[in-house]
């Protein structure tokens, strides 16, 4: 996926997210995903979580990939847009905030993730548009795109995986 051809919708970036969480998902992870977007348009990093292969509930998609992108690129990703199958965690959303992510595209919201679970998906309960209102300086924010494709992703997951049973 990295070196995709420039300036595409966000649907169709969210589509290919979709397809990092399905791959995530049959390797035994959650379906998180994030791809990174270059100014110019180009998916320039792909992540997925890795809590069940490190056995590391910090080990997030979007945490992941924005550590990777300042290694390579730099501290400073403005003009880089973020695109998450899944509404992100206060330490996911930070993490893009303090490397100053222009953009932030997010499919399903956390709390449908959460009620779909049946509360087993733990999270802090901070929506992204409140943590993006209380951050100084806001982050060019688009909710809910393919959000029902990318719920649908989670519809039979393993969420013993964030409830104290990692396994490996």
């Amino acid at each position: 996926m990295p070196g995709s051809s420039p300036m595409h919708s966000d649907t169709y970036y969210m589509s290919e997210a979709l397809k990092l969480a399905d791959a995530a998902k049959a390797k035994g992870e959650l379906p998180f995903a994030a791809l990174l977007v270059s100014p110019a348009g180009d998916i320039v990093l792909t992540e997925h979580d890795r809590v069940a292969e490190l056995r590391d509930y910090t080990q997030h998609a979007e945490t992941r990939l924005v550590k990777t992108a300042c290694a390579k690129f730099g501290p400073d990703l403005t003009g880089y847009a973020l695109y998450t199958t899944c509404e992100p965690c206060a330490m996911c959303f930070t993490t893009a905030w303090l490397a100053r992510i222009s953009k932030l595209v997010t499919g399903t919201s956390m709390a449908a993730v959460y009620e779909l679970s049946g509360g087993q998906q733990r999270e802090m309960p901070i929506s992204a548009g409140t943590m993006n209102r209380m951050g100084g300086h806001a982050i060019e924010l688009v909710e809910l795109v393919l959000a029902d494709e990318c719920l649908a992703l989670f519809e039979d997951a393993d969420f013993g995986l964030h409830d104290g049973q990692v396994s490996g």
